[in-house]
């Protein structure tokens, strides 16, 4: 009775208007009807899932395998559902819970089911939650498409944001004005999601409406739903008002220098690490040893400013002429929001990591009034390095960079650069020395490659109250945590870059543990010796004086960048020869023709006209093997000639009537060499023209005939576009060197190698489904020289092609290589890959497994 109690009072509160009378016991009844028609629907969804009957509970998971880890707990859809929630409200709720607490997979599997068996708003608002988290904003469009915007705003607003953002910015930005037009009674943490993703637009005005609109919301409201909105509601309000490339009026008789912080409209985007004020530390140290000059500006810049004058070390001191210097504060991350006078100097370093509000938008280039020096820059990311930016940089380089792998990017886009190391390797100008050394100690700093020692704590440099600090009390923080360094141990471990070469900068034996060894970030700052390390601190003091003095002393724009490239000039030269050297990788091993002789392949064609289709398989695959032949042969206008590249001897495969199969018994292959096994193909196949490649984990529908004769348009290689989440080619590459943690000196190689063949960047491809031109890939040498890079750094077959190739092929049709699980395709598919965990023949549900034949020819057994 307290059930039926419950639900009729949410049934009267979803259906009744004010002053209407209450739910009959009629529409109750059918109301908790309707309720448990959906409880059941979700129970075979779930089911399917989960790969088992429904009411059947999921499989016992032995209590050893999950100690110390939470228990998976399903969401609890049917309380939600006899609590009156809206079906929709509720699915695409359950399916945030699993995509997120439980994985893609698992979230995956649940969404298919219910498009293929419930469909409906219900089932397209769960899909499209689902692929939202999964970064597949494409896929998610295509299902919001497909439901009411209002059902979409009421089930999944954040989802519909992100999407809608990241998918078409400019109907997005159409699509929020018409809501605030339209007055639409959405929640607080849906204006605000609007607001971060139009904020980096520089639409001053509709930025102001919708900051106008989360204020006005949350007052009403309290954001009930929302429990951070108070934090972030006033973090941005700081910025309020706040329009792109403001000006200030130029300080008379005054130099204007800016100094870099680290906040910006995004809270969660704003830096925490204490390490980036050590940054900024070492940079003013370069500016303080400019003795006679006299600082100006708001509270607190001038105070530091005179006190690190005094803390610089007695030898580096410089007596420079009487001047004045207005001092600004400037955000790295979001300075175009500022105000500043023209030609404001700026030392400017570091990594520019954060995006605007986490709105995949950096804000770069700089305020354009800024007068940027580059020393010590870092950058890797795709959104950042517009045709815009790269202008930028150009004009304003050459770039000094802290790695070695930013100088070969920026010169493989033909910007001047050259290696300067890291600015903190000179924070010890503002450190004298000290008049007698600690006892004999360790500080462990954000250590976790091991356990910390028992007694001892791991200090952490990156805390929230980074935040919640001004920036003069982080810098003063910064001096007064590498005094505590320094006086109190001799020895330091540490995973953080900014405070491995601060404390040996300041005399500390450090030991540098990262979290990964070979990271891009650390290239020529990883395992370096003493005197390396002095090379870089010394060359860093000395090219910066001559500039910082003349800026100082008031020179003109073109005088000072005259200068800056005079004295890298030399750099700059040294970095384009290393670039451009041609450097013979040594991986020794069998040659091509070595490594194809034992596998005896036959040489007699079936036809003339026949299709030469490639075949990758493990054991695993034998038993649907027969399955995909005969649908393959099936669809084909002209016969097939199935080449099967196993580990394994010939089991005896038939082939459909009129087709053939060749086995080929990869187990003479080295481990190494057999994981990018595709790479002999040109070789192994020496009388081949063209072929076709294609995954086990899939069905041909489709002609294959089509798909051979694809134009590859001058190129040796068809691939389609990634399908997965990012499109960055190069990731591929950074992807690839991070199994060579235990060789970082061999991945450091290994990335001035993909920057010299190749220019950052290219959209990346799927290598499952292939075409290839063997006979080019023969005259071009393409399997010895991949087989060398495969065995030096490891590569896999996809990793290798895109080495070979980069932005070089031609592009398979999406209909000849559709991964359901990841994108919607309009026509009819081709050839359908399952390319993600779960497959039609085992475990849960998957999107398209109808098309998996449910009667499978006879399968095969290993000899």
């Amino acid at each position: 009775m307290h059930r039926l109690s419950h639900l009729r009072s949410a049934v009267s509160r979803r259906l009744r208007p004010s002053g209407a009378s209450a739910a009959s016991a009629g529409q109750v009844r059918d109301a908790r009807a309707e309720s448990r028609r959906w409880a059941q629907a979700y129970e075979q969804l779930l089911a399917a899932a989960q790969g088992r009957r429904p009411g059947k509970p999921p499989r016992e998971v032995p209590e050893d395998a999950v100690a110390g880890v939470a228990k998976r707990r399903d969401p609890a859809l049917t309380d939600w559902l006899l609590a009156g929630t809206e079906p929709s409200v509720a699915y695409a709720r359950a399916a945030r819970e699993i995509v997120l607490g439980q994985g893609a997979p698992r979230g995956q599997a649940f969404a298919d089911a219910l498009v293929a068996r419930l469909g409906g708003a219900p089932g397209h608002l769960a899909a499209a939650t689902v692929a939202y988290h999964r970064k597949l904003t494409s896929l998610a469009d295509h299902h919001f498409s497909q439901v009411a915007e209002s059902e979409a705003l009421t089930a999944a607003p954040l989802e519909l944001v992100g999407t809608l953002f990241a998918c078409d910015p400019k109907r997005a930005q159409a699509t929020v004005e018409r809501w605030l037009a339209e007055d639409l009674d959405l929640g607080t943490q849906t204006w605000f999601d609007a607001l971060r993703h139009v904020w980096p637009t520089g639409d001053a005005e509709l930025t102001a409406r919708l900051h106008e609109r989360v204020v006005t919301t949350h007052e009403a409201t309290g954001s009930p739903d929302w429990t951070d909105a108070e934090l972030h509601i006033t973090w941005i309000d700081r910025w309020r008002g706040a329009t792109r490339g403001r000006s200030l009026p130029t300080p008379t008789g005054r130099v204007p220098f800016a100094v870099i912080d680290y906040v910006q409209p995004g809270r969660t985007k704003t830096s925490q690490n204490i390490g980036d004020h050590i940054q900024t530390l070492a940079s003013l140290g370069h500016v303080a040893r400019h003795q006679n000059l006299r600082w100006h500006g708001e509270e607190g810049l001038p105070e530091l400013l005179g006190d690190l004058q005094q803390r610089v070390r007695p030898e580096l001191r410089l007596d420079t002429a009487a001047g004045d210097v207005e001092l600004y504060r400037t955000e790295r991350d979001a300075s175009s929001f500022q105000a500043f006078p023209e030609g404001t100097w700026l030392l400017e370093f570091g990594w520019h990591m954060h995006d605007l509000l986490a709105s995949g938008v950096w804000d770069f280039p700089l305020h354009p009034n800024l007068r940027p020096i580059f020393v010590s820059f870092h950058c890797n990311k795709r959104a950042l390095l517009t045709e815009e930016s790269l202008e930028y940089l150009r004009t304003y380089g050459p770039i000094g960079c802290r790695d070695w792998t930013t100088v070969d990017l920026l010169l493989s886009l033909d910007v001047p650069a050259f290696f300067s190391g890291c600015i903190t390797t000179s924070v010890s100008t503002v450190f004298p020395e000290l008049s007698e050394r600690p006892e004999p100690a360790t500080v462990y700093v954000d250590h976790v490659r091991g356990p910390v020692p028992k007694g001892q704590r791991n200090i952490k440099q990156s805390r929230a109250i980074v935040k919640r600090r001004s920036f003069i009390e982080n810098m003063r923080e910064a001096i007064t945590l590498l005094e505590w360094y320094r006086t109190n141990f001799t020895d330091v471990v540490t995973m953080r870059l900014h405070c491995y070469l601060p404390t040996r900068s300041l005399g500390l034996a450090v030991d540098f543990q990262p979290k990964f060894n070979a990271d891009i970030r650390f290239n020529g700052l990883y395992d370096i010796d003493d005197r390396e390390f002095d090379a870089i601190r010394a060359r860093m003091i000395e090219r910066l004086q001559p500039v910082l003095a003349a800026i100082l002393s008031g020179a003109g724009e073109d005088d000072v960048y005259a200068l800056w490239r005079e004295t890298v000039a030399g750099e700059v030269a040294a970095a384009r020869a290393r670039h451009d050297a041609v450097i013979a990788l040594d991986a020794p091993g069998a040659s091509a023709a070595e490594l194809v002789a034992p596998l005896a392949v036959q040489d007699a064609p079936v036809g003339a006209d026949a299709v030469d289709v490639v075949l990758v398989a493990a054991e695993r695959d034998l038993a649907r093997l027969p399955t995909f032949l005969t649908a393959a042969a099936a669809a084909s206008s002209r016969p097939l000639r199935f080449h099967v590249l196993a580990p394994l001897a010939d089991p005896g495969v038939s082939a459909p009537t009129g087709h053939e199969v060749r086995w080929v018994d990869t187990t003479s292959v080295p481990a190494a060499e057999r994981k990018a096994v595709e790479v002999l193909v040109p070789e192994l196949l020496g009388g081949v023209r063209r072929a076709v490649l294609l995954p086990m984990d899939a069905i041909v529908l489709g002609d294959l005939a089509e798909l051979a004769g694809l134009d590859l348009g001058g190129h040796a290689v068809a691939a389609r576009d990634t399908t997965l989440p990012g499109a960055s080619g190069f990731q591929v590459f950074y992807d690839a060197a991070r199994r060579l943690d235990d060789d970082p000196h061999g991945a450091y190689d290994f990335y001035r190698r993909v920057h010299a063949r190749h220019v950052f960047d290219f959209d990346a491809y799927d290598t499952a489904v292939l075409v290839l031109d063997l006979e080019r890939l023969r005259a071009e040498g393409f399997t010895d020289e991949m087989l060398t890079h495969v065995r030096a750094f490891g590569l896999t077959t996809r990793e290798a092609l895109h080495l070979y190739a980069g932005p070089h092929r031609a592009a398979v049709p999406p209909q000849w290589a559709h991964v359901p699980t990841r994108e919607h395709l309009d026509e009819e598919p081709s050839l359908v890959h399952w390319a993600d965990r779960a497959k039609p023949w085992s475990g849960p549900y998957v999107a398209r497994q109808e098309l998996w034949p449910t009667t499978a020819a006879a399968p095969v057994s290993p000899r």
